[in-house]
């Protein structure tokens, strides 16, 4: 699945459009769709598909705590 931002090109004078089951308007739209339905909406003249938004930053795991330090035994 592919994450497309989609809005009606500003050029249109339309308020509101339909294409693939998805209403568009001039404000982009976030969605996900397969790559049949991505190569139909870029195909489509009444739609601008805006670059993808960038992908989540990855989050490091978190550092492993270290062992517990324990009071060496004094010697006699």
């Amino acid at each position: 699945m592919t994450t497309l931002q989609v809005r009606i090109h500003p050029r249109q004078t339309a308020a509101r459009f339909y294409r693939c089951g998805f209403e568009f308007s001039r404000e982009p739209r976030e969605i996900e769709v397969d790559a049949a339905t991505e190569a139909r909406l870029r195909a489509e003249q009444m739609l601008d598909v805006l670059a993808e938004p960038a992908p989540e930053p990855a989050q490091e795991p978190a550092p492993e705590p270290e062992p517990a330090k324990t009071k060496k035994s004094a010697k006699k």
